[in-house]
């Protein structure tokens, strides 16, 4: 399903779109739906960047694979988006061996992966500016399995996110939430007891 969003998707760039997934069929045959949504940001009309691909795709499970890229040319975003989908699908169907139960789940511990600070970043609050969070984006979710920590993971991997919140099979099914961290690696957000 193609759509467009602030423009009419004309038939040569739903050819380019179609040619581009039909490269990834063969990770595409447990899909449940897949979605691609061209967006021109009318508020932002004349930005270089105001055109935008969203590629959305529903895999069993509730795993939801995502990709986005903006760009000022619709063909040119289509061939950015290309090896970003790519990867993440290679990386959808490797995870599912452990879905699946082929595999376990594994998590490098932080003793084995030192990480070495060698700048300090500026202080944001030397300025003593008093600043209010704005929350401009509300979400819900209905995942109730339990899953493991590498699990969720994969599954922020996927949808392309920095942070995932999920119920954790190995602390009791409470939420926790695991997040991406500046250098590449990841943090895992638990819940105290007590």
């Amino acid at each position: 399903l193609i759509t467009g969003r602030g423009i009419k998707v004309t038939e040569p760039i739903k050819d380019k779109v179609n040619k581009m997934l039909k490269k990834h069929e063969n990770f595409l045959g447990k899909a449940n739906k897949v979605q691609v949504e061209l967006k021109k940001g009318i508020s932002h009309a004349g930005v270089e960047n105001d055109l935008k691909v969203e590629i959305t795709i529903m895999m069993p499970k509730s795993t939801m694979v995502r990709v986005e890229e903006a760009g000022s040319d619709f063909y040119a975003i289509v061939d950015l988006v290309d090896p970003v989908l790519r990867r993440r699908l290679v990386r959808y169907h490797d995870a599912t061996r452990k879905w699946e139960g082929d595999e376990s789940w594994k998590v490098v511990e932080k003793d084995k992966f030192q990480e070495e600070i060698t700048s300090i970043k500026e202080d944001v609050y030397a300025d003593n500016i008093e600043v209010s969070p704005v929350i401009t984006r509300y979400k819900q979710y209905s995942q109730n399995s339990p899953m493991h920590p590498a699990e969720a993971i994969e599954r922020m991997e996927l949808l392309g996110h920095e942070a995932f919140m999920f119920k954790n099979i190995e602390n009791e099914s409470k939420y926790s939430m695991v997040y991406k961290r500046a250098d590449g690696t990841y943090g895992l957000v638990e819940p105290r007891d007590g």
